[in-house]
């Protein structure tokens, strides 16, 4: 009986720990989901600015309003993910989306996030590339330079011809839900020509204009990294609140096992004190 209320109170000590960690976790996680929240409004407004200078770039281009570029060749599909674990099943759904699209011979699969690597393996997927994701918002620009650079470099050396972005999209509060987003080929119908005096430009147009969409591009992997980082610790968030509340209906439940085991130990030696005392009390009788 003694073992058993140990065994319980080592547990409850236990769960008291691993409670004080999920709680840091969750605050870790609150703090960087609003960092990110934070910094998503600049960076939409840094997308706005690049999309107006392409609206007023097109006239300058001469370019039609179809896309710029192949429609069904090799495309590269860069995937989003956590550089961390305890996030919930955000790097599967991720995944599962991105490697829809970049299954077959012709395509290629880019992963931002160690453990999007993982799991891309896990599930037999074949990566052509990784790297780490940023851990701290004032990372993610290093990430998306990183990116970048290795995604223009294989649209020279692999014939890419599309590029499709696989990410988290952080929405109201903690919710989030999984983005794809044509960027290449540039599709100028979908940028809102403008009416207005033509600008002065000392650029050839057309050059200007491949210059705006190799922006755009950035632009693009920078909300979509922000994004992912934000989604990864909403989806953080609500698996340490999960745990959190997980952990307090154990530890309750523990609480209430303790005190029954409590109380049948001393019932248990109030019992035999009474058996004792009454056993003396029997010896005594019978010696008169």
């Amino acid at each position: 009986m003694v073992e058993r209320l140990a065994e319980i109170e080592a547990r409850i000590a236990n769960l008291d720990d691993l409670q004080d960690i999920m709680g840091a976790m969750r605050a870790l996680a609150a703090m960087r989901l609003a960092q990110a929240q934070g910094a998503l409004p600049g960076v939409r407004q840094y997308a706005g600015v690049i999309n107006l200078a392409l609206a007023r770039g097109l006239a300058l281009a001469g370019t039609g309003g179809g896309p710029t570029g192949g429609t069904d060749g090799p495309m590269a599909v860069v995937a989003f993910t956590s550089e961390h674990g305890f996030a919930g099943a955000y790097n599967e759904h991720v995944l599962e989306r991105a490697w829809t699209l970049a299954r077959g011979d012709r395509h290629r699969l880019l992963v931002v996030g160690s453990r999007g690597r993982i799991k891309a393996e896990e599930r037999g997927c074949t990566v052509a590339y990784w790297q780490p994701m940023a851990t701290h918002i004032d990372g993610v620009l290093e990430t998306v330079l990183r990116c970048s650079d290795e995604l223009y470099g294989r649209l020279a050396r692999d014939g890419i011809q599309r590029v499709t972005l696989v990410y988290g999209r952080n929405t109201a509060g903690a919710q989030w839900s999984v983005a794809e987003e044509p960027v290449l080929p540039f599709d100028v119908a979908s940028v809102r020509q403008i009416d207005e005096v033509a600008p002065l430009i000392y650029l050839d147009p057309e050059a200007l204009f491949d210059r705006l969409v190799e922006e755009f591009v950035f632009t693009r992997l920078m909300l979509a990294a922000v994004e992912s980082f934000a989604s990864e610790n909403a989806a953080r968030l609500t698996a340490m609140e999960a745990a959190h509340d997980n952990i307090e209906t154990k530890l309750e439940t523990l609480t209430q096992q303790a005190r029954q085991q409590r109380q049948e130990e001393i019932t248990t030696e109030l019992l035999d004190v009474v058996i004792g005392a009454t056993a003396a009390r029997g010896s005594r009788t019978s010696g008169f």
